[in-house]
């Protein structure tokens, strides 16, 4: 027997003798909690939407701090007044709003990298430590009336921004069982939505109550800070590593995996085929699908506060509700689209991706291609349209992020990793092109972004339709990867095949 094949049959045995140390006799399996991934789903979800609402709390709070509407605070607002501030330029914002995109940017691959060789347990908690403490600072660094140290501060928060979709690739790919994985990959993947329902509802009370904006940071912090404590202390890097899962549920888990993929999860230095990966037609449908999607939801959560109370003409409390809505429907239409992919067997399971995918980018093209051509003078109808729109966005947890994982399996981290590097480009260039496009920030110049945007999804989606797949790619054989190197095919990483001689 060759050494790897030795090292393979004793990995594999541990696997399953943990299974067994695990589940011991019946009585022992009764004393154990039943549904542990649930709650590990729940647990990341809030601790990913934690670092979200960290980044987003700037979105709303830039109309608190800018004294143009100081007069909407309310009179009893004394730590309002006491943490004045003259308010930010329109560069100014523009920079601090891409400073977390380049913090990020500049991280994202060795986070990624740490995160092969520590695990996503300590990388996650450290990153959530992070976020909490510079939030905690910002009211601080605020006081300053200078941009330096907010800048530096959302750097920071950019650098923990960095795990979020490396994280919902991970604990998809080791928690949920294939019958799952679209309920899982949807409802991790709604952490954006999820944080900005909170922070802007929240944020638009706390700016106008007695508290002022300094709340809205302080009271992220601590919910970080609480959400990460909770979750290092449930979390385990494999379902077979947890002292509360069950035999039961282990099974549940990995039936229907391969067991080179249980294997191959089970390594903590696993090599990756980049080359394999790179040259997977579905791979690049995937990360185009990923930008058209982002960059549109990247508009809508950044600058969706200012179209309301701008445009649309609400008043700063009535602006963290109206813009809380949409991406609340949006919320609840992504743990929807999960679910019934996973229980809808009438189509195949490509053609679901290609279902799911083209409501999210189509349809929320379609709604947002009406909203730019709505008169101004009709708010309640520009809520509804802007509603509209961004709560089809939820469908894309059953379309491009679900193939990512049903394609790469246990490479879903680094293929959702690429997705993040896309997000924080999408950080980066929303904020630039939006305040290069916008002007006067009349209707017109809405109109202009809010067309471009659509077009953008449009295309996107054809590409992703064109190219989608739902089967494992077979570079998540690791036996067959290695059958290709050794081969001497210079090519193998682009034809799959051992070269026959």
């Amino acid at each position: 027997m060759a050494k790897s094949d030795e090292q393979n049959v004793i990995m594999l045995g541990a696997i399953n003798q943990n299974a067994n140390d695990l589940s011991g006799t019946t009585s022992n399996n009764s004393s154990r909690i039943r549904g542990i991934r649930y709650i590990i789903l729940v647990s990341t979800l809030l601790c990913l939407a934690s670092i979200m609402s960290n980044i987003v709390t700037f979105n709303f709070t830039v109309l608190c701090i800018s004294p143009q509407y100081g007069k909407e605070l309310s009179h009893a607002n004394q730590s309002a007044r006491n943490a004045s501030h003259e308010g930010y330029s329109k560069d100014d914002r523009t920079i601090i709003f891409s400073s977390t995109a380049v913090g990020a940017l500049l991280t994202v691959i060795f986070v990624t990298q740490a995160l092969q060789y520590f695990g996503l347990r300590i990388i996650f908690f450290v990153s959530g430590m992070l976020t909490a403490i510079t939030t905690m600072l910002v009211p601080l660094a605020v006081a300053q009336n200078g941009i330096v140290y907010f800048v530096i501060l959302r750097v920071c928060q950019g650098i923990s921004f960095t795990i979020c979709m490396p994280t919902t690739g991970a604990v998809t790919s080791s928690w949920a069982s294939l019958k799952q994985n679209g309920l899982f990959i949807s409802t991790l993947s709604s952490f954006s939505q999820l944080a900005a329902v909170f922070t802007m509802a929240t944020s638009g009370k706390l700016c106008t109550s007695s508290f002022g904006w300094p709340a809205v940071y302080y009271l992220h912090a601590g919910i970080s800070f609480i959400a990460f404590a909770v979750w290092v202390l449930l979390y385990r890097n494999q379902p077979a590593e947890h002292p509360l899962v069950n035999e039961i549920e282990l099974e549940e888990i990995n039936r229907g995996r391969s067991t080179a993929t249980m294997l191959s999860a089970a390594k903590k230095h696993q090599k990756i085929p980049y080359l394999a990966i790179l040259s997977t037609p579905a791979i690049w449908g995937i990360w185009a699908a990923a930008i058209g999607d982002l960059m549109t939801l990247q508009l809508i959560h950044t600058f969706s506060p200012q179209y309301i109370r701008e445009i649309l003409g609400y008043s700063v409390e009535h602006t963290g509700f109206s813009a809380a809505l949409p991406v609340l429907v949006q919320f609840l239409f992504k743990i929807f689209a999960g679910y019934s992919s996973d229980k809808l067997h009438i189509l195949s399971e490509t053609a679901k991706l290609r279902l799911y995918n083209s409501i999210a980018l189509g349809i929320s093209a379609f709604f947002l291609i009406i909203l730019a051509f709505l008169p101004q003078g009709y708010p309640l109808t520009g809520v509804i349209l802007l509603t509209l729109a961004t709560s089809m966005y939820g469908f894309n947890g059953a379309g491009f992020n679900k193939c990512a994982t049903l394609v790469s399996r246990q490479y879903s981290a680094f293929v959702l990793g690429h997705i993040q590097i896309l997000w924080c480009i999408a950080m980066l260039l929303s904020p630039i092109l939006v305040n290069a496009l916008i002007g006067e920030g009349t209707i017109y110049d809405w109109r202009f972004i809010f067309l471009l945007h659509a077009f953008f999804s449009l295309i996107t989606n054809v590409y992703f339709c064109f190219v989608a797949a739902s089967d494992a790619a077979w570079w998540t054989d690791d036996e067959r990867v290695k059958a290709c190197m050794r081969s001497g095919d210079s090519f193998w990483w682009w034809k799959g095949e051992p070269q026959k001689i």
